[in-house]
């Protein structure tokens, strides 16, 4: 009988459960990929906004703890913000036991400035311009502002998400033992900024150039399902 292993993948910000869907389709089998969808966003748009990051990071915690089963192998991926929650959510002990490895990509560390701190200080326009640099929009005209569905399904999400990330504030804690991979793109994420990462781990770290921008899961969904799938 084979071993149980489960990959819970949490999304960047305004993303939604289906952003994993071209990449668990790189999976092997004997992983199941469970993407989670944060409370406001695609499946859950019903539901209301976080009120803040340790809310966010609360309920991820209890989704994932409900679908655990003695004896399961389990490891936490957190695309660029989802890293930010995955590593709160093992630092602050917020399971019934840790994962059994963490894997992230394209974010700078808790505790570190990162520029999009200051990205929900901008009015929308001003956002939603800083947004399509970055990558998050394919398209955007800022008459999209005035279409309510685009603002309640695509463009209110990114913004609560980015209010809750400007908000955040690393506490200190014990270093983790937990076993993990960082992803990222240097044009992104610059070397030195990645290695900042170490400072929140006991064990050695291990980083990994991937990709061109931020959102290389949309070019290298293949690539990067199999160096997880190695790792687990």
């Amino acid at each position: 009988m084979k071993e149980k292993k489960k990959l819970f993948c949490l999304p960047y910000a305004g993303g939604r459960a289906e952003i994993f869907r071209e990449f668990a389709a790189y999976i092997p089998e004997e992983i199941t990929v469970i993407p989670l969808e944060y409370a406001g966003h695609g499946m859950r748009a019903a539901e209301a906004f976080y009120p803040d990051f340790s809310a966010m990071t609360e309920d991820m915690a209890s989704v994932i703890e409900r679908q655990l089963t003695e004896g399961d192998k389990f490891a936490l991926f957190g695309y660029s913000m989802g890293s930010v929650v995955s590593y709160e959510i093992a630092a602050r002990n917020l399971l019934s036991r840790q994962p059994d490895y963490l894997f992230l990509a394209s974010h700078e560390a808790p505790g570190t400035d990162w520029e999009s701190k200051g990205y929900s200080d901008m009015d929308d326009a001003e956002f939603a311009k800083a947004i399509v640099a970055f990558g998050g929009f394919d398209r955007f005209e800022e008459k999209f502002l005035e279409n309510r569905h685009f603002r309640r399904m695509i463009f209110d999400p990114i913004r609560e998400d980015y209010r809750l990330i400007q908000e955040y504030c690393w506490k200190p804690v014990e270093k983790l033992s937990v076993p993990a991979t960082l992803f990222y793109a240097p044009a992104d994420v610059t070397p030195e900024k990645a290695a900042n990462w170490q400072q929140r781990f006991a064990g050695e770290l291990e980083l990994i150039e991937i990709g061109e921008n931020h959102f290389f899961i949309k070019k290298y969904p293949k690539e990067l399902a199999g160096l997880i799938a190695e790792r687990m």
